[in-house]
C-alpha cells in the first residue's frame, strides 16, 4: 500500500491534505502565540521559519510518508489515523 492509494481510498486530494495541513500548522501558530506571546510568534514569522514550512508543505508530508511507509518505519494504521483527521478537516471545511 502507499500514500497515493490510500488517499484515494479516503477521497483526499491534494487540496484537501493541504488544508488540513494548513489547519494543524495553524493550531501550532495559535498555540505559540499562547505560549510565546506576539513577540514569539513574531520572531517565527521574521525568521523565515513560517515560510519554510509552507513551501511545498503537502508534496513534502507526501515524500515523507511515502518514504516512512516504504522503509517500515511508519505503521499504515497510524498514516489511517492521519488521513482520518485529515477526512474530518475535509468534511468541517465543506460545511462553511
Amino acid at each position: 500500500m502507499n500514500v497515493n492509494a490510500l488517499l484515494e481510498e479516503y477521497g483526499l486530494s491534494t487540496d484537501d491534505v493541504r488544508w488540513s495541513l494548513c489547519c494543524r500548522l495553524t493550531e501550532s501558530l495559535m498555540h505559540l502565540a499562547e505560549t510565546k506571546g506576539a513577540e514569539g510568534l513574531c520572531q517565527n514569522l521574521w525568521s523565515g521559519a513560517l515560510g519554510d514550512e509552507l513551501y511545498d508543505m503537502e508534496e513534502r508530508w507526501h515524500r515523507d510518508r511515502d518514504d516512512r511507509l516504504s522503509r517500515a518505519v511508519l505503521d499504515e494504521g497510524h498514516l489511517r489515523d492521519e488521513l482520518s483527521q485529515m477526512t474530518l478537516d475535509k468534511i468541517k471545511r465543506s460545511e462553511r
